[in-house]
């Protein structure tokens, strides 16, 4: 490890930013789903109870989730602008080699996203349990987190993309562009409510965020519309683990994440050679 991946990381860490929309605002947004997005008149048996808070948790993780790791994809973003000269002129002069900033970059980025990820999965794991007295923990936590990491790989290199591909265009517009991680999990979001059916597949994230929703509940993921209809309240009410009217397809959702990544990837690469640093006058204009 070099001295790039521990500053990158500690960058990531302390940034106020970086906290104030990865945690404080998905905070907020926990505390409404957890105690006005809620609402139960009269609780039901403690068995049912904890079947509909597994399922409602784990929707959390999944949604809330994509929104905290969106606001740090903008900072990494942001961060490939103001060091893109500084790290041309470091591979250049010092032992940071063009390969190993790649590699490191990328491992920062995996390991920022997924670590708000969890840190969200956390707050939603307390809130819920602070409200009512229940500790709901994932049905599968290593397979939560190794979606997480796909998450986070693939928002890393859409980020990547966007930043690179302002470069190439000689002036960094990234008033208008940087925005776009943060706009694709708040797209996805959408699929609470939208059944997109096998049209879910050719969208970037929106299989992940079902496959999170299955491994942390333990049910079949769905296309989407988890909210539409009452279905998955109506199993619940019944004492019955929910089944989709539309299920998702676990093969054909991994399928599209990596063709996603590889071409997010692909695009990163080639963009490489056309892109060019911008200095901080540039940047602070």
């Amino acid at each position: 490890m070099t001295l790039y991946l521990f500053y990158k990381l500690k960058g990531i860490a302390t940034s106020r930013s970086a906290l104030f929309w990865g945690i404080l605002f998905t905070l907020f947004w926990i505390l409404m789903w957890v105690y006005v997005f809620i609402q139960i008149e009269e609780l039901p048996p403690r068995d049912i109870l904890e079947k509909a808070l597994k399922v409602d948790t784990a929707l959390a993780y999944s949604y809330l989730g994509a929104i905290s790791m969106g606001s740090v994809s903008i900072g990494l973003t942001i961060s490939i602008f103001a060091s893109s000269s500084a790290v041309a002129f470091a591979s250049r002069f010092t032992k940071l080699t063009p390969s190993r900033y790649l590699i490191e970059d990328f491992l920062a980025g995996i390991v920022a996203i997924t670590t708000f990820a969890l840190a969200c999965v956390a707050m939603v794991v307390a809130v819920t349990y602070a409200r009512f007295n229940i500790l709901v923990l994932p049905e599968n936590p290593v397979l939560l987190v190794l979606y997480l990491i796909l998450s986070g790989a693939l928002l890393y290199w859409f980020s990547r993309f966007i930043a690179l591909f302002m470069l190439a265009l000689g002036k960094p517009r990234f008033q208008a562009l940087n925005m776009l991680p943060l706009i694709l999990t708040f797209l996805n979001y959408a699929t609470l409510w939208v059944d997109l059916e096998n049209r879910v597949y050719a969208l970037p994230l929106a299989p992940l965020l079902s496959l999170i929703v299955s491994a942390a509940a333990g049910i079949e993921p769905a296309t989407g519309g988890w909210l539409l209809g009452g279905w998955l309240w109506m199993a619940l009410k019944q004492g019955e683990m929910p089944k989709p009217p539309s299920s998702l397809d676990t093969y054909s959702a991994l399928m599209s994440t990596a063709a996603w990544i590889i071409v997010f990837a692909a695009a990163s690469l080639s963009l490489t050679r056309r892109a060019r640093g911008v200095t901080l006058e540039e940047f602070a204009e």
